[in-house]
């Protein structure tokens, strides 16, 4: 391997402050702002979606800064050194909203701190994963990278999930989001020591046009992020599942079971997902998982949740079933980079990584969005029990959104994308002999330069 142990280990470990980081925020903030602060579920559903969407949009913007920028630190590292110390600022103020503010006031306050977390999230991500791209060349173990690097967001989903509602309700949310963004602080910073870019990208002429209309030109990645974005606009449950734990189960301590249950088998599918990849090819592997989790939610709906136990079963399926689509997604990314590279010419990686994050987060807005409105619909009251429509409601969010969803983007992913691993291995081969050749080009040439004179005296045009 070209990366050390104490690399690797610096490199997971910032995903496990970054999606630590995440999980408070995106699977609690919305059930803060609506049963602790008192604010309308509409009104902050189109919050998240306003905020998200501009975020989406802005995030191809920053992959441009990225690829252009050319930074002395390297091209991903300033950005996640930036991020390290900003996001977890960021995060405390989430929930320091003012309690004698108006509601105007509120509002305006949840909207500035939740969009500038967002923007800055995206600094955190896109360039977390690219670095991977040049940590290593070797494509078993760019995966390897990749894939425990995904496995710390299960890791940090499962240990801030298991918890928070419970030490919430004891010490307050701003002292629990203290208390994470601390360890996210020192977690996230351990990249900034540790990990080197081995190789680099700034020798390449790339132009302003080229990386604008990389996502166009880069068909594979155009179509793997369709179904990328199906896929995260229908993946609810983390949304979701504070509502239905706490109203449909009628108990808050599932809120922690059920996130521990499906993210501790995610996390358990995440080691021995490696070698699964390497016996079966990504291609199959996601398939097969997507439709799993269509046939796992729509087998909970028609069964019901009036016993807990299933419910937590299902749960162990919808982890199992859900892992490998998410662990994949920057791996699928960069096999995409590779094809550009080979079929155009360009590797903007940088581009194509903040492409994922806007297809993620714009997927995101949509189903905080889905979220919001379907409650609102329904009749959702906080802190009150609810109606049987709303119930049912609840539950069809949980459980069929997802599975639909799922169904669909495997027909995309199916029909659309066609890189397989063979392919990613001859186009880095083919990048490694070309710049091999150009060295030894340029060596011949410095050879040539140095090369020592004669030292028999030269003769002039009269032979002396």
């Amino acid at each position: 391997m070209e990366t050390t142990s104490k690399e690797r280990v610096s490199y997971y470990v910032y995903f496990l402050g970054s999606n630590a980081i995440l999980c408070l925020v995106a699977s609690f903030a919305m059930l803060f702002y609506t049963d602790y602060v008192g604010i309308s579920v509409s009104i902050i559903g189109t919050l998240f979606v306003l905020a998200r969407i501009w975020d989406a949009l802005s995030a191809p913007i920053f992959g441009v800064i990225i690829d252009r920028a050319n930074l002395k630190g390297g091209l991903f590292k300033p950005w996640t050194n930036l991020a390290s110390i900003i996001l977890p600022i960021l995060t405390v103020l989430i929930f320091l909203v003012p309690n004698d503010a108006s509601l105007t006031a509120k509002v305006i306050y949840i909207a500035v701190t939740y969009l500038a977390w967002e923007m800055c999230y995206t600094i955190s991500d896109a360039p977390g994963f690219g670095l991977a791209t040049l940590m290593t060349k070797n494509t078993h173990e760019r995966d390897l990278l990749m894939s425990r690097g995904r496995t710390m967001v299960f890791l940090g989903f499962m240990v801030i999930s298991s918890s928070s509602v419970a030490v919430a309700n004891q010490i307050s949310w701003p002292i629990l989001a203290l208390i994470v963004a601390i360890a996210g602080l020192i977690l996230m910073n351990f990249t900034r020591f540790n990990v080197k870019e081995r190789y680099s990208n700034k020798a390449e002429k790339v132009t302003l046009k080229q990386i604008m209309t990389y996502p166009l030109q880069n068909k594979q990645l155009l179509f793997y992020l369709m179904s990328f974005m199906m896929l995260s606009m229908t993946n609810l449950q983390g949304i979701v599942v504070s509502y239905f734990a706490l109203y449909n189960l009628k108990n808050p301590i599932y809120i922690s079971i059920l996130m521990f249950i499906s993210l501790g088998v995610q996390l358990l599918t995440a080691l021995i997902l490696p070698p699964i990849i390497k016996r079966f090819g990504k291609w199959k592997v996601n398939v097969v998982s997507l439709i799993g989790l269509f046939t796992t939610g729509l087998s909970l709906f028609v069964i019901g949740y009036s016993n807990p136990v299933v419910v937590c079963v299902f749960a162990v399926l919808f982890g199992l079933f859900s892992s490998a689509p998410q662990l994949m997604v920057p791996m699928f990314t960069a096999d995409c980079v590779e094809y550009g590279a080979f079929k155009k010419g360009v590797r903007a990686s940088g581009t194509a990584f903040a492409t994922q994050t806007f297809a993620g987060k714009l997927g995101g807005a949509a189903a905080s969005g889905i979220v919001a409105y379907a409650l609102a619909f329904a009749g959702y009251v906080p802190n009150v029990p609810q109606t049987g429509q709303v119930l049912t409601w609840i539950f069809a969010l949980y459980a069929v959104v997802p599975g639909v969803g799922s169904l669909i983007t495997a027909g995309l992913f199916a029909w659309l994308y066609k890189i397989k691993e063979k392919d990613v291995e001859g186009w880095l081969a083919s990048a490694k002999k070309n710049l091999q050749q150009a060295d030894s080009a340029k060596q011949g040439v410095a050879d040539k330069t140095i090369s020592v004179p004669s030292l028999k005296k030269p003769q002039n045009s009269h032979g002396v």
